[in-house]
């Protein structure tokens, strides 16, 4: 079994200067974001939800890169942009926004993740 070290321990961070932690994107340079699977009913307009969901991410200074299937599903994942963080605050709201359409038949989303060093 290999040995899965952890970026973020303690004891890794005290030897490790801002800058190395900067390159490293470890401790305060962490980037946190989420996954999400979302299935649309038949006949939603997918235009609009699309359209509704990337202007949401552009108000919160952050982005979505993922794909649509032109059918039925939503998948991607939400990502930090030009310093704005994914909080678990920001997070909620944008899955609880997702829910709240009527286009959505159901969404899976994961908790908060450290999209550079995620198992």
């Amino acid at each position: 079994m290999a040995f899965l070290h952890n970026p973020n321990s303690a004891q890794r961070l005290k030897r490790l200067n801002a800058r190395q932690r900067k390159k490293m994107r470890v401790g305060e340079f962490r980037e946190l974001g989420f996954h999400l699977v979302a299935v649309l009913r038949d006949g939603a307009d997918a235009d609009a939800l699309l359209d509704g969901w990337l202007t949401r991410f552009d108000e919160a200074g952050i982005s979505f890169g993922g794909h649509f299937d032109g059918k039925s599903q939503l998948e991607g994942v939400a990502f930090p942009v030009s310093g704005n963080q994914i909080t678990e605050a920001l997070r909620g709201e944008l899955v609880a926004w997702l829910q709240a359409r009527e286009e959505v038949q159901s969404l899976e989303a994961s908790e908060l993740i450290d999209l550079w060093h995620a198992v």
